[in-house]
């Protein structure tokens, strides 16, 4: 069964409605999704869709979850993203929360990253809905509020709680330019922390540089080669990046303390244990008795990759040659997402799909095509009534 949903909703309510998002700023950190959640929980309810606000005990974060249920029972099929946004940053020529719309495109953080997609996927199940829900099973649709800073209060929280258990089928609405990622890079974010001793400067001899032991750390470490390889992904092999150096008092003094933040991404078939083993030969083969380090893990993402033919990439490369005219790419995304957790935790084949350009994440003046979100939209509903039918 093909729906044509079009007759159910039109284009200009699926850009007002991102629109609407992108001008109720959700920035994490520190966390303020609480208003743009109400705001999506309103419009859903308003449509008759059971929906409700889910926190983590103690927590600011506020997640949405929406359920719509078919004409009868069946399989379950799971529409995934997130309203949290990046801070947006200097450079900007618009307002960046002005939701402006120029030549095309609508303007502002989060219109790629990823409202347009949270929209899409809100306005499908809005319109199977105001269709009659001509599907058997269920789909849930969370909006969460925490992936920018790890997923700890936003997709991880709801795993725990069991709200994505039983579920068949995944769809993370990322950007993906309109094609399928069959998965992500994983990622390993680690701190070192390196102790020296501290000496006036004047007499470098009697102390121990942290810093300087770092210099030589960053060096080795970003010089690591790696041999495994995915073709299917969009950076094909792990990389490692040196991202954050913190350390020294005071232009005169020895540094005692330097901390280093490690950013290792990973291709399936990597540990984390590894990971950590690879960091430690370097450390070791760079043996300093004046200095002590401690290397910990602080938020893994696992990487994962599904096969082309689950029935959830199916239904999507169907749904893109209906709507788009043309067989969507599969590839796999360089960065991390919630696809992750829900993939390797939850066991469910989860295919990544969302409009707008995954290199404009995260960037000033980040815009998306308005023909984008509406082609989303119409894909997710095709796709969803495939799979549930």
């Amino acid at each position: 069964m093909v729906l044509d949903i079009s007759q159910y909703i039109c284009r200009d309510e699926v850009i007002s409605l991102t629109q609407s998002l992108v001008q109720i700023p959700s920035v994490n950190p520190p966390g303020d999704s609480p208003e743009c959640a109400e705001f999506l929980m309103k419009k859903l309810r308003s449509e008759g869709i059971e929906t409700e606000i889910v926190k983590a005990p103690g927590s600011c974060i506020s997640n949405v979850v929406a359920r719509l249920r078919g004409r009868r029972t069946g399989k379950t099929l799971l529409l995934n993203g997130h309203i949290d946004v990046v801070p947006p940053g200097d450079g900007w020529t618009v307002d960046p929360f002005s939701g402006e719309i120029s030549h095309g495109n609508i303007y502002g953080r989060g219109t790629c990253d990823m409202k347009s997609g949270i929209a899409a996927a809100a306005a499908a199940i809005i319109g199977i809905h105001r269709a009659g829900s001509p599907f058997n099973g269920e789909i849930i649709f969370t909006a969460v509020g925490d992936e920018e800073t790890g997923s700890k209060d936003g997709t991880l929280h709801l795993i725990d709680r069991g709200i994505i258990k039983g579920v068949d089928f995944g769809i993370v609405c990322e950007p993906s330019n309109l094609e399928v990622d069959l998965g992500n890079r994983g990622c390993v974010w680690m701190r070192l922390t390196i102790q020296g001793r501290a000496a006036h400067a004047s007499r470098p001899h009697m102390g121990s540089s942290a810093i300087s032991y770092a210099a030589k750390l960053v060096s080795a470490l970003e010089s690591l080669e790696f041999k495994c390889c995915n073709e299917i992904f969009e950076v094909t092999s792990p990389s490692l990046l040196v991202t954050l150096i913190r350390g020294g008092v005071k232009v005169n003094v020895v540094p005692d303390k330097c901390i280093l933040e490690i950013d290792r991404r990973t291709l399936p078939g990597e540990q984390v244990e590894t990971v950590i083993e690879e960091v430690s030969r370097v450390i070791a083969s760079l043996c300093d008795d004046n200095v002590k380090t401690q290397l910990e893990v602080v938020k893994g993402w696992d990487p994962y990759v599904i096969s082309p033919e689950e029935p959830v990439v199916q239904a999507l490369r169907r749904s893109c040659l209906s709507v788009l005219g043309r067989e969507p790419k599969m590839g796999g995304k360089a960065g991390s997402t919630d696809g992750s957790h829900i993939a390797t935790k939850c066991h469910i084949p989860t295919a990544i799909f969302g409009p707008g350009n995954p290199v404009l994440s995260h960037t000033a003046n980040e815009h998306i095509a308005l023909e984008d979100i509406f082609a989303a939209t119409i894909i997710y509903s095709q796709a969803a009534i495939e799979l549930l039918n």
